[in-house]
């Protein structure tokens, strides 16, 4: 096979000294070669990378993560997203396949990350969330020319059994509630429970917020660790206001001014109008808040977290609201997540159950009359 040269970057044959052929490809002052024992072999190979950028072989795959997490995801999403990715990346992706080379990593190797998590019996939402990490990753490298194609294609993730929402019985919050009775949060817990508030939005609460004419709050942000941000679906929703939680929100008001709080005092705290500060007049970090209700639960032997008092709201109001309504409250854009993550505990209601008994009872009701008239059909002797 002669040397051949062909024009625009796509390459030239050779045959080189020990009987195999060769093809050699520049662009941009970069360059690949391939070789194979014929010159079939030569042009299959060829046909999978020709139109492939030429990547780096030193670029490795947490470089990238970092140069990708640093300019396309921090300065472009919500820090909590952020965050997020960063943790995801850390934990799971850069112990599997951070040192790889880029243009080394192929399916296997993302079903590895997935294959680590399993076997440390994450949920199967962390697992799809991982690769999805993993995916907007080399999708922004495949766009950017540093990767060919992504290899997050045909990834299998297992399935398991939900894990079952927690939820208070009545018991399990009188013992919380009692626990709580003389801490200043405790009318923040109950605010909570009524009105299924997640813990971010309840800490970032200011009365400006409540629309007591209306009887709603206008949820409109969130606290974090990294501090006060968008709601979890950066948009804002309203919750209807029960007369409970009007009642405990007045609780509140009275608890700040009862221990004096500095938010009613100073000027520049005076302005934040937070409803549920801490005892310095300013936000109390989600973490912390998390604590207070745990260990107060933990000290009555039972469990309880800021997000099961949502759960619970849930649980309670199952029978009463519809879907769509509590779709509405929760601040879901979409019914199917409502459904998604409440769907066990809002269909097995009793509802249900009336529904199925009736049915059923019909049933009987119909098979009694077919035996009564059974019972009434004059039997005849056989005639010899």
């Amino acid at each position: 096979m002669s040397k051949q040269r062909n024009p625009n970057g796509q390459g030239n044959f050779r045959k080189l000294a020990d009987g195999r052929y060769a093809w050699r490809q520049t662009i941009d002052g970069k360059t690949r070669e391939i070789s194979a024992k014929t010159p079939k072999e030569l042009k299959e190979k060829i046909k999978q990378i020709a139109n492939l950028p030429i990547i780096s072989e030193k670029y490795i795959a947490t470089e990238w993560f970092d140069r990708w997490l640093e300019n396309y995801i921090k300065p472009l999403k919500k820090q909590a997203t952020y965050n997020q990715y960063d943790d995801i990346y850390r934990v799971h992706i850069k112990p599997v396949i951070g040192h790889k080379k880029l243009t080394n990593i192929k399916p296997i190797d993302i079903q590895s990350v997935i294959t680590e998590m399993n076997k440390k019996d994450y949920a199967t939402q962390t697992m799809k969330h991982a690769k999805n990490v993993m995916k907007c990753a080399f999708d922004r490298a495949v766009k950017d020319n540093i990767l060919g194609v992504n290899p997050v294609i045909n990834i299998d993730i297992p399935v398991k059994q939900k894990k079952e929402r927690k939820t208070l019985t009545n018991e399990e919050l009188r013992l919380l509630f009692d626990r709580l009775k003389t801490s200043r949060w405790i009318h923040s817990v109950k605010f909570a429970l009524v009105t299924g508030l997640r813990r971010g939005e309840l800490l970032a609460l200011e009365w400006s917020d409540i629309d007591f004419v209306n009887k709603t709050i206008n949820i409109n942000k969130s606290l974090s660790l990294t501090g006060l941000g968008d709601t979890k679906t950066s948009k804002a929703h309203y919750v209807p206001l029960s007369d409970k939680a009007l009642g405990y929100l007045n609780d509140q008001k009275q608890q700040l001014i009862k221990e004096n709080n500095p938010i009613l005092i100073k000027d520049e705290l005076k302005e934040s109008n937070l409803i549920f500060p801490n005892n310095q007049g300013v936000y109390i970090r989600p973490d912390s808040y998390y604590k207070i209700i745990a260990r107060a639960a933990a000290k009555m032997g039972i469990k309880a977290s800021p997000h099961c008092l949502r759960h619970t709201f849930v649980y309670m109001t199952r029978e009463t609201l519809t879907l769509k309504e509590i779709q509405a409250v929760l601040g879901h854009d979409e019914s199917t997540t409502t459904l998604d993550i409440y769907g066990d505990m809002i269909n097995n209601s009793s509802k249900t159950i009336n529904k199925i008994n009736d049915v059923f009872a019909k049933l009987d009701e119909e098979v009694k009359i077919i035996n009564h008239k059974k019972d009434n059909v004059l039997q005849f002797k056989k005639i010899k």
